[in-house]
């Protein structure tokens, strides 16, 4: 099965193969064997990739995978390539910050009006008692952070704009 995964703006095309065991995943010219097994609590995995052992929590939605991971969060949108041609692209940008799934700001790093490098932190948040730190998809500077420390937030709600790159 061919799938085009994003994540932080960037596409990687992935063939996935079943084993009866696993999968095999193709992508930048590698084979991976991998699989996913149920562990203790809610949303934790144990990821068997290539002999390694990696806990994991995750989540999964229509049309995303939101994997907790080393302290951090990923999103990983999937589309099936054949939906993007008939759709005319994914078009997400690297403006926005989403938030992977909802929780509670810990704290904000840096608020509108400051320039950030790609992958500087942004803010800290708490989501299923675990903290992830949500870093800059790109140089640029900040625009918005609309949540303060200690408020609430849902799936998909905006917590960080970065303000568009002029050209």
């Amino acid at each position: 099965m061919r799938r085009l995964l994003e994540i932080r703006g960037e596409e990687f095309p992935i063939w996935l193969a079943h084993t009866g065991k696993g999968y095999v995943v193709h992508a930048r010219g590698r084979a991976v064997h991998c699989s996913l097994t149920r562990s203790h609590g809610k949303g934790a995995f144990l990821l068997e990739l290539d002999g390694r052992s990696i806990p994991l929590r995750l989540t999964v939605s229509k049309t995303a995978t939101f994997i907790h991971l080393y302290g951090r969060a990923y999103e990983i949108g999937r589309t099936d390539p054949a939906d993007q041609q008939v759709e005319g692209g994914t078009g997400t940008g690297q403006d926005k910050i989403l938030a992977p799934m909802p929780g509670v700001v810990v704290s904000v790093a840096a608020g509108p009006g400051d320039r950030v490098g790609k992958g500087q932190t942004i803010l800290v948040i708490e989501s299923m008692k675990l903290e992830t730190t949500l870093s800059a998809p790109r140089d640029g500077v900040v625009a918005e952070v609309p949540f303060a420390p200690g408020e609430g937030f849902g799936l998909k709600d905006i917590l960080a704009r970065l303000a568009p790159e002029e050209e």
